[in-house]
């Protein structure tokens, strides 16, 4: 086998508006924010209302897809 045998090109997804925010935030926020995420006592909704509380505007369906792994996160 050649040494470029298993050449293909980096394939570069961004992360969606959940997954951002896990980046953008500092470090104890996003950790508190990766919680939630993770919480089944919050529902995408309520969370998504929780931070529009806080300025972030984000829609519950954006969190639903991330919980669910469905974004584009996953395809990393």
């Amino acid at each position: 086998m050649g040494k470029l045998a298993d050449l293909t090109p980096e394939v570069k997804v961004e992360p969606c508006k959940a997954g951002r925010l896990l980046i953008e935030l500092d470090k104890d926020d996003a950790d508190i924010l990766a919680a939630a995420y993770d919480d089944t006592r919050w529902t995408p909704f309520s969370l998504a209302k929780a931070l529009q509380e806080r300025g972030i505007r984000i829609t519950a369906d954006t969190i639903r897809f991330h919980v669910r792994k469905s974004c584009r996160c996953s395809r990393t």
